[in-house]
């Protein structure tokens, strides 16, 4: 055998070693970057749906549907996304001045507040190839004052 050949068989071999350590790395943190951006985007939409969803309840307080009605409002702009996420629930409740459960949304004077919450769980696509938690616990609440008469 050529000793050319063989260092060159040798040089490739390293080559090749190099690259699949690279590329690991390199994929870990291109679906790493992709799964923060799946969780933020998901974290925004429940925070904008449950403020979206105290919005709507403040201003429609007279209604005697208000819960359904505030409901069907949150899931709307979910934009369908609540069907795709695991354990999905959204209350809407009275609340008091920190935000705890107080009585019926319907109940809620001029001045008390009203709050919409959702809690439900995100799923990574990678998790065991990111070392992640199979599921994490997205919660968010907003509450707002009742503008009923």
């Amino acid at each position: 055998m050529n000793r050319r050949n063989f260092s060159l068989r040798i040089r490739r071999g390293a080559a090749l070693v190099e690259m699949a350590a690279v590329v690991v790395v390199f994929l870990m943190l291109l679906f790493g970057i992709i799964e923060y951006c799946r969780f933020l985007f998901v974290k925004q939409l429940v925070t904008n749906a449950t403020r979206e969803g105290a919005r709507f309840a403040v201003v429609n307080t007279t209604e005697s549907t208000i819960e359904t009605d505030t409901l069907a409002r949150v899931k709307q702009v979910m934009g369908g996304m609540d069907s795709r996420l695991k354990n999905f629930s959204a209350t809407v409740f009275k609340a008091d001045g920190a935000g705890n459960y107080a009585g019926l949304a319907k109940d809620a004077q001029f001045g008390e507040y009203i709050a919409v919450e959702i809690s439900c769980d995100f799923d990574p696509i990678l998790p065991s190839f990111l070392f992640m938690n199979s599921a994490l616990k997205v919660q968010a609440k907003s509450f707002m004052c009742s503008e009923a008469n």
